[in-house]
């Protein structure tokens, strides 16, 4: 094969695996159907890397590196390492190394056999001291590189390890391919369908019901449409699994979620349907919203969310989606669209990106996947998880022949019995983590649930990217794990039918009902390992500890509470219905001996919200076992005598205290040593962190966010040596401790310098990944800030007292991702460029903040994104090579004449940048875009905002597929009938001759021209801004200040010069934030 048809390339040295592991590997990733590229150094010729080894290296999306004994003695396998790390920086290519018996550290560091064999390099003079630094610096790179090593290989088995492998291998590749690809397989017939329907040129009110069979694309197509809709509404609510929400949490908890989505605020709550018919037709009758309503399965749930059709303003959209059209006829839903399935091309289309990674079968498959693409009838849910099992399963004949037969017999039965297949070629922990996924802990944060299932025994990480590989699970860009509605009903039907269907038999209870009855018939029950309880009113339920009691495999348990405020919450505790005599509503009969520590021996997860700590005692539990304990929005205090019972969970790795609005201290954190999480989000009132802190050796994750009570941290939190996450957003805390720099806490005359390094025995919060800083009124970073060395994301969105980053931000070698949006940074130091790995930069400067220089930045940056006020002297970002977007805007004040426009050509280096894929450009001064511009070979999104002197356009790239231009004044002609590819046309306040709808190719699915640039279109405009970049709403925010600007509407930085405003601002925080505390404290009182 060419370099260029390879996914793989292995690098790894023959003595040492060529006929063993290599090999074994190798043969596992070519069954698998992976383009394998395996280096044979006996075939090698001279002593450099030759063309057709440098473009395999260069064309694999992953490179794997064995690292055995003898492989840095290898100067060729030196050479590819190398050039492994130089594409990776470049063009993101992804490393997977394998330490084969060698410790990660020795690679990492260069000791041992590595250091020698390094040593021989330089003794024997012929290699070049350049190349020796880059071949330390490829090994120190890798070798701090998540991988595999044999060591850690339960029982050191190699072939559970290629089989780990190969899963990731698989798993990565799918994903970069299907990011590639947008595989929306058939949608935009049936796009162009709905959007004629819902047109939003009229202003009446209108309702489209999008209906189909389950797996057939209906949410995906719905998601599409409101998507684009979106933009041209301020009011808007997406509203998923409808169906499930209401029957799991009530129709009251999904009226709740409309009215605050709609409101962009929290909500009090409302207490019935009908409380929350009246509040959605009162707070929305004048409002235009657009709405989208996924998964409907019965009309009170649309008259409960609805209420009357007429009850929102002019022009309001409304999307449903529901497996039965009946629902849609009852509610008087007269404009219905029936999803069909795919056609035989398109199916073929959809199944071959799943199992091949491409868009079609190659010739000897392409008889068996006619066939597979048949069996699913145009379904894409099953033509994907039909791809995606054979994807896992290899390319082998007689497989393929296997499920060939399985599928026919399925066909009969339906979508289920198709499904139910994959699910069967699942091992034992797949199918336990696929149930649990199913009925428990569906979009959970999956860094939390794996504590759980790791220790139970299960192996999680493999599991999960098994899981991902065969369809049956999604993971978002937020860690929370996802599955399909049908897929969802499977795994639920599979535990409901266990043991003949007998409640009392099931392994896992998620319906309230269901798990309520459970527990009041206190009959044994040593089946059942989870439940999930929600009480609306403590006064409705009364059960005895003796219904916990039979339950000794217990392992999930699940409490959600409705949050009752204020004295309510004190009248439901005295309620003689619920306390007799001072008796507890959860009760242990006095026929029945409970011991202390007895209760529920093998629970791992306990989630009690707003946990009744004065009528329910932790003593009677035991917690021997338990590893995540969520005690979120519970009125729980430092002093709570339940913590001393806590420490009794010696497992513990979870701890979750978010929204628990009376804890002003934390608690002793001193019998909690192997707490791995914390989580002490929307605490308002915690204003000091105990100094028991810093014996958490353990602890990777602490998230502040919200405290608005918290002026300082302690020291000790500094020397916390596993932190990898660190989230501080919207607290008071005005100066950073400069832990980099502090003594050390344990020896005091010892100094820590900020020069420490990675691996320092003092370990001052080196092991740091994300730093959150957002929202603070921090003024500068410490200089040794440049010691975290690991460090991979920092933000400062909104640190608007911050005007310079130190110099020593240049050691920051690992850091990826910089967010420096609504700042007031006024310089940035000439050393960014030493930012080898940065990816991504966001720099949004405030309105009165000017930049006069931007050094010259690392050309790893595959994303970046400025907003300033003026224009930047001789800026030269033409070395930006691997670039894909870009956002540049710069925002003037507005002119009162054309005469005072300084016309100027477009920024020259823009045509250099041959890999630019989406383009926003915000230039006053240019007046056209340069020829250069238009050979741009791979821009697909082109939006030209406030360009005002722009009077030409000399050619558009013929790859633009999206054109947005807003407030051009000047350019008055547009040819876009070469640009075949064109979807989507947005033109707003520009005067555009002959541009209209006849101009409009028929394949441009989406388009809107006005002369007008009013609010709306503004919004619009920065709405696609920040889905483009990435851009948060207070960053678009920016766009609508610029507006007010232009009609001279004074602003809050004139009013108070000299950065008082934002020093009256967040003085006012604190302010605030005392007297809430003083009122809280008062209140306890």
């Amino acid at each position: 094969m060419e370099g260029c048809d390879y996914e793989v390339f292995l690098s790894f040295r023959g003595p040492d695996t060529r006929t063993g592991f290599t090999d074994h590997l190798y043969i596992h990733l070519t069954d698998a159907g992976v383009r394998t590229y395996r280096d044979d150094e006996d075939l090698r010729v001279g002593e450099e890397i030759g063309p057709d080894l440098l473009g395999a290296i260069e064309k694999s999306k992953i490179s794997i590196p064995i690292f055995s004994k003898s492989y840095a003695s290898s100067k060729w396998c030196l050479k590819e390492l190398a050039q492994m790390v130089e594409c990776r920086k470049r063009k993101g290519q992804i490393i997977m190394p394998i330490f084969y018996h060698v410790e990660p550290s020795e690679v990492r560091y260069q000791t041992g056999g590595y250091g020698e064999a390094l040593l021989v390099h330089e003794n024997k003079k012929r290699v070049d001291d350049e190349s020796i630094r880059k071949w330390r610096a490829a090994l120190n790179e890798v070798g701090g590189l998540k991988g595999w090593d044999t060591e850690n290989v339960a029982n050191r088995h190699e072939g559970q390890l290629i089989k780990e492998v190969v899963t990731k291998v698989l798993s990565e590749l799918k994903k970069a391919y299907l990011v590639v690809s947008d595989f929306l397989v058939g949608v935009d017939d049936s796009v162009k369908a709905v959007e004629g329907m819902i047109a939003t040129n009229t202003d009446d009110v209108k309702i489209v019901g999008i209906h189909g069979v389950g797996g057939i694309g209906k949410s995906t197509l719905a998601k599409v449409v409101y998507n684009k809709l979106s933009r041209e509404f301020a009011n808007c609510c997406f509203l998923a699994d409808v169906r499930e929400t209401s029957h799991s949490k009530g129709i009251v908890f999904v009226q709740n979620q409309l009215i605050s989505n709609l409101s962009k605020k929290a909500h009090p709550g409302i207490n019935s349907k009908d409380e929350g018919i009246m509040a959605i037709e009162e707070r929305f009758s004048s409002k235009k919203v657009l709405i989208l309503l996924d998964d409907v399965d019965e009309k009170d749930q649309l008259t409960a969310l609805l209420g009357r059709q007429s009850c929102f303003g002019l022009g309001s959209r409304i999307l449903i989606t529901t497996r039965k059209v009946n629902v849609l006829r009852e509610f008087g839903v007269k404009l219905t669209y029936l999803v069909g399935g795919l056609d035989p091309e398109r199916s073929l289309q959809l199944f071959s990106m799943h199992v091949f990674r491409s868009d079609h079968p190659p010739i000897e498959k392409m008889q068996q996947s006619r066939e597979i693409v048949k069996i699913a009838e145009g379904l894409p849910l099953t033509l994907e998880v039909m791809g995606s099992t054979l994807s896992i399963c290899g390319q082998g004949n007689e497989m393929w022949n296997d499920y060939l037969v399985k599928w026919k017999k399925a066909h009969i039965e339906g979508i289920r019995s198709k499904l139910m297949i994959s699910y069967e070629e699942l091992d034992s922990d797949q199918r336990q983590i696929f149930l649990d996924i199913a009925c428990l802990v569906h979009e959970y944060d999956k860094n939390t649930v794996i504590y759980m299932w790791r220790d139970c025994g299960l192996c999680p990480i493999q599991s999960l990217e098994v899981l991902q590989l065969m369809s049956l699970i999604k993971i978002g860009e937020d860690n929370k794990l996802w599955m399909h509605d049908q897929l969802k009903d499977l795994g639920r039907e599979i535990v409901s039918q266990e043991n003949g269907g007998e409640l009392d038999k099931q392994s896992r209870l998620w319906n309230h009902n269901d798990a309520l009855e459970m527990l009041l018939r206190e009959k044994r029950n040593a089946k059942l390992e989870a439940l999930c309880l929600q009480f609306e009113d403590w006064s409705e339920y009364r059960f005895t500890l003796e219904g916990f009691a039979a339950l000794p495999k217990l392992r999930f348990l699940q409490v959600k509470r409705k949050r009752v405020f204020f004295e309510r919450v004190e009248s439901f505790f005295s309620q003689a219905t619920l306390l007799r005599h001072n008796m507890p509503f959860i009760t242990s009969r006095t026929n029945f001996s409970l011991s202390e520590n007895q209760l529920l021996p093998n629970l791992r997860w306990l989630s009690w919200h707003n946990f009744p700590r004065r009528i329910l005692k932790l003593s009677k539990f035991s917690l021997s076992n338990l590893v995540i304990l969520d005690f979120s929005g519970s009125k729980l205090t430092h002093n709570w005598d339940g913590w001393r019972h806590i420490k009794r969970a010696k497992k513990l790795k979870v701890l979750n205290l978010s929204g628990c609005k009376r804890l002003s201290k934390t608690p002793n954190f001193s019998g909690l040593l192997t707490l791995e999480r914390l989580i002490l989000e929307d605490c308002h009132k915690l204003a000091e962190i105990d100094l028991s802190i810093g014996q958490l050796k353990k602890l990777e994750y602490l998230n502040l966010s919200y405290c608005f009570s918290l002026f300082h941290l302690p020291k000790e939190l500094g020397t916390l040596p596993a932190l990898t996450e660190l989230i501080l957003d919207f607290t008071l805390i005005e100066r950073l401790p400069d832990w980099w720099g502090i003594e050390n806490l344990e020896s005091p005359h010892v100094h820590i310098s900020p020069s420490s390094k990675a691996g320092n025995s003092l370990n001052c919060l080196t092991s740091l990944l994300k730093l959150s800083l957002n929202n603070m009124p921090i003024t500068h970073l410490p200089d040794s800030i440049g010691a975290l060395t690991n460090l991979e994301s920092l933000s400062l969105g909104e640190c608007v007292l911050m005007q310079r980053l130190p110099s020593s931000i240049k050691e920051l070698r690992s850091l990826t991702e910089l967010y420096l949006s609504s700042s007031r940074i006024i310089e940035l130091p000439d050393s960014m460029e030493s930012l080898e790995n940065l990816k991504a930069l966001k720099l949004v400067l405030l309105l009165e903040s000017v930049v006069l220089a931007l050094p010259k930045l690392p050309e790893s940056l595959t994303s970046l994104a400025i907003i300033i006020n003026a224009p930047i002297a001789d800026t030269d970002l033409s070395n930006l090579i691997n670039l894909k977007l870009l956002l540049f805007i710069i925002m003037v004040p507005k002119i009162s004449s054309q005469s005072e426009l300084v016309q100027v050509p477009m920024p020259w280096w823009i045509g250099k940048l041959s890999k630019l894929e989406v383009l926003t450009l915000g230039h006053p001064n240019i007046t056209n875009l340069s020829p250069e511009f238009g050979a741009l070979p791979y821009l697909k999104t082109l939006q030209l905002f406030n360009c005002q002197a722009l009077e030409r356009i000399s050619q558009i790239p013929s790859t633009v597929t999206k054109l947005h231009i807003g407030r051009c004044p000047l350019l008055t002609t547009l040819d876009i009938s070469y640009l075949k590819n064109l979807s989507e046309l947005y033109v707003f306040g520009s005067s555009i001759e002959g541009l209209s709808e006849r101009a409009l190719s028929g394949d441009t699915l989406e388009w809107k021209i006005s002369k007008d640039y009013g609010g709306n279109l503004a919004e619009t405009f920065g709405k696609m801004m920040r889905e483009q970049h990435g851009l948060e709403d207070e960053t678009v925010g920016l766009f609508y200040l610029n507006n007010m600007r232009y009609n001279r509407v004074p602003n809050v930085y004139k009013l108070f010069p000299n950065s008082y405003a934002t020093n009256f601002f967040f003085s006012l925080r604190r302010v605030f934030a005392i007297v809430f505390s003083l009122l809280r404290a008062l209140h306890t009182l």
